[in-house]
């Protein structure tokens, strides 16, 4: 109810009743003024909210025709900037083809001088006209690749006669075809009739995976070429005689290193002495008590060595970002300089002079180190020290106890070994001396031979990379497996 309203009625029931009807006619009277004042308050707050609402509604149409022309703005803008762009494009595209041709072409400088100095294994040997099977054989958790040239350049059946050949330290299998064609003994082999399969060493860059370890942990390095003899060659041995089934017959070669593991292998599981056909070991390594090289005077501080490399977290054999491993950037294949390198090496593992071929430098050096473990590496260190024992990894008195049993490492029992073996030895290898060549002849079997290479320079790396591969060593290789089949 009005206030004044209700003033009015309040005053009027205070009247006397003489008065009443004076009352009532105030009363009325008021009450039509008091309606018509309400009813023009109401018209009056009606108007105000419509004005506001028509004008709240003006604004919003206003704003939305202002957003509807921004967009449209925008939109052009934007359409024109594409179709600008476009434009561009065809234009620079007008212009590259005016400077560029799409016809064949000698572009200067793209043709490599010698494409197996980066291609990989495959790489190379299908360059030069040869079938090449990569497999895969998993032992410890260790991914192991074989590279395989299944039969001659000419093609034909795979034959039954089967060869496995093994590299030395630092290398891979690239070092049976890095002489080409008709020398190198991994084409010579095939040409020959010889299904031939190359394996790798576990941590080389061909065999750098584990199905569970990282390649930089210490786990995965901790290993050494008895590893390899105990557990990687035999599996590579069963995966190829499953492969191949009834009927194969497997040849073991090994260059140095590849001849340790194979004496190891042969004392450690005996039962592939029954397995494989014949060994062949070139610059065979079992011994090293008149070791010529300058590499002797490093064996007494190579475990030294070995510790302060694995400080800095390296586990792996001099890696290319490692301190030892960039003080040999100046003789990578990138970089060489023919004159240091080759003196170097000949230092090394005995001077040649005629049998270099220095083209062929830069490709040796480009699979060089290409990866194995400090373990490995120390493990021939103290074969020098060893006193004339051809002997498993020394721990040291105490850890060789937890090991072994023993304050000492077991030796390898050579008396064992009943594989038909041929021992191919040079008498410049630096490496391997004609007193531990015939130490190991006098330990093995009867049945073994022993052969020199005629070439009085012959040196360690020449059974890889000589000129006259095919007629000092190939030839003699060949021989070896003929008279092999022959007496079968």
């Amino acid at each position: 109810m009005n206030i004044y309203l209700f003033i009015a009625l309040v005053l009027v029931a205070s009247r006397q009743a003489k008065s009443w009807p004076v009352g009532i006619d105030i009363v009325q009277n008021f009450i039509v003024n008091e309606t018509m004042n309400v009813k023009e308050f109401f018209e009056e707050q009606k108007n105000k909210v419509q004005k506001a609402f028509n004008a709240t509604y003006e604004d919003a149409i206003r704003v939305t025709n202002r957003m509807t022309n921004y967009v449209d703005a925008q939109q052009k803008k934007i359409s024109s900037d594409i179709n600008n762009y476009v434009e561009s494009v065809k234009e620079s595209g007008r212009k590259v083809t005016d400077s560029w041709s799409y016809l064949p072409t000698e572009e200067p400088g793209a043709v490599m001088e010698n494409p197996d100095v980066v291609l990989s294994v495959p790489g190379i040997i299908t360059r030069h006209g040869y079938t090449c099977e990569t497999h895969t054989v998993l032992s410890q958790g260790y991914l192991i690749n074989v590279h395989r040239i299944p039969y001659p350049k000419s093609g034909g059946k795979i034959s039954r006669k089967t060869v496995l050949l093994h590299h030395g330290l630092f290398a891979s299998s690239a070092d049976w075809i890095l002489n080409g064609p008709d020398k190198a003994l991994g084409y010579v082999l095939a040409d020959a009739g010889y299904d031939v399969w190359m394996t790798n060493i576990r941590g080389n860059k061909y065999s750098k995976e584990h199905v569970t370890l990282k390649s930089d942990s210490k786990s995965f390095w901790n290993f050494s070429w008895h590893d390899v003899a105990l557990h990687d060659v035999p599996a590579v041995i069963d995966y190829i005689l499953k492969n191949k089934g009834e009927g194969t017959t497997i040849n073991y070669i090994g260059h140095s290193m590849g001849t340790t593991i194979l004496f190891a292998m042969l004392t450690l599981r005996p039962e592939y002495n029954e397995i494989l056909k014949s060994g062949i070991a070139l610059a065979p390594v079992a011994f090293l008590t008149d070791l010529k090289s300058p590499l002797k005077s490093l064996a007494p501080i190579a475990s030294n060595i070995a510790y302060m490399e694995m400080l800095y977290g390296s586990h792996e054999f001099i890696p290319k970002d490692s301190v030892l491993g960039k003080m040999t950037s100046s003789c990578d294949a990138d970089s060489v300089d023919s004159t240091l390198c080759k003196n170097v090496i000949f230092y090394i593992c005995g001077y040649n002079e005629k049998q270099f071929d220095k083209n062929l430098l830069p490709v040796f050096l480009s699979n060089l180190g290409t990866g194995t473990s400090w373990k490995t590496a120390v493990h021939f260190a103290q074969e020098v020290m060893a006193d004339g024992e051809f002997q498993q990894f020394d721990y040291g008195s105490k850890d060789n106890q937890k090991v072994y049993g023993t304050d000492k490492p077991p030796t390898y029992d050579l008396s064992k070994i009943s594989l038909q073996i041929s021992l191919i030895w040079a008498e410049n290898d630096l490496l391997t001396s004609e007193k531990d060549v015939k130490l190991l002849y006098e330990k093995l079997p009867p049945t073994t031979k022993i052969y020199k290479v005629t070439d009085p320079e012959f040196n360690h790396l020449d059974f890889l990379w000589a000129i006259d591969a095919p007629t000092l060593v190939n030839e003699e290789v060949i021989s070896t497996l003929n008279r092999v089949y022959s007496e079968s």
